[in-house]
């Protein structure tokens, strides 16, 4: 199709990245950026949706679709054990417990962001008086791909350990809108990046499931920092509250909606179970 619509090299390679990256979600954005982590997102909902309107004008599926010999279901368990799809059903939730965000990166470093929130607020650092960052974790956190020293947009920075600290030692990281494209130029926070040092340790002092503990030590000015990090909010172990998400929500949409509109997004998710019908929140969030 880009052939067809006279794409240039740099258009036809954007879109085979984007065709790709919607084969079962590959991660090379990781490595080289891009926007198709964005779109992962909402490739459910896209293709939910494009699936019952194509059921209503009379497309056929599969109807043995999850349990066939090619179904969904052999094809992702090896071997597919059925039974478990009732146990707890009406009672336990795919979704419970959940997992949040509190800020604007991978959900592995999170713990990490929010250690250096507190400390910044304890004891505010001077950025370029930072001389000697070292973090020791889990080796999940700090992997190949979440370890570049450079990368070359928003989204390589935010799957990057050492790019985030660096960012979330520069900057508040409670405003989602500073990690953006002056955050991943400044020279401050790439020399910072360059100079991190990623300590793996061993499994054995891996937290809950999900939770992978740290610990970062900042030497600034003469002075040696160290804290330890704890289950991060938004985290099963430390869950937001319905008016922290709330909050939450309000401060990310800011830039995007009035107060009255996220207002009364929020009023209409509240009273969603018992609502007969979606199309006022619909209507709500369709129109920003």
């Amino acid at each position: 199709m880009g052939k067809l619509y006279g794409f240039d090299e740099e258009r036809l390679a954007n879109a085979m990245g984007i065709a790709g990256s919607s084969s079962a979600g590959l991660l090379e954005f990781a490595w080289s950026g891009g926007d198709t982590k964005r779109l992962h997102l909402g490739r459910a909902s896209q293709l939910g949706l494009e699936s019952a309107l194509l059921a209503r004008e009379g497309v056929r599926g599969p109807a043995t679709v999850l349990e066939g010999r090619s179904g969904y279901f052999n094809a992702f368990s090896t071997p597919a054990r059925l039974e478990a799809l009732v146990e707890g059903l009406g009672t336990v939730w795919a979704i419970e417990p959940p997992w949040l965000k509190s800020y604007a990166t991978h959900v592995t470093h999170q713990a990490v962001v929010e250690a250096i929130q507190r400390l910044k607020r304890e004891h505010p650092l001077d950025p370029a008086k930072i001389t000697r960052v070292i973090i020791s974790g889990a080796p999940r956190i700090m992997e190949e791909r979440h370890s570049a020293r450079a990368p070359r947009d928003v989204l390589g920075g935010q799957y990057s350990l050492p790019f985030t600290t660096a960012v979330a030692l520069t900057r508040d990281m409670a405003n989602p809108l500073v990690y953006d494209g002056e955050a991943v130029l400044d020279p401050i926070v790439r020399d910072l990046a360059g100079r991190i040092e990623l300590v793996p340790v061993g499994d054995e002092h891996r937290g809950a499931p999900g939770v992978w503990p740290a610990e970062i030590v900042v030497e600034c000015s003469g002075v040696r920092h160290t804290r330890q990090t704890t289950p991060y909010k938004g985290s099963p172990p430390n869950p937001f509250t319905w008016a922290e998400a709330c909050e939450k929500f309000g401060r990310y949409t800011a830039s995007l909606l009035g107060a009255p509109q996220s207002a009364a997004i929020v009023d209409a998710v509240s009273g969603l179970e018992k609502s007969p019908d979606v199309s006022e929140l619909a209507g709500l969030v369709g129109h920003g």
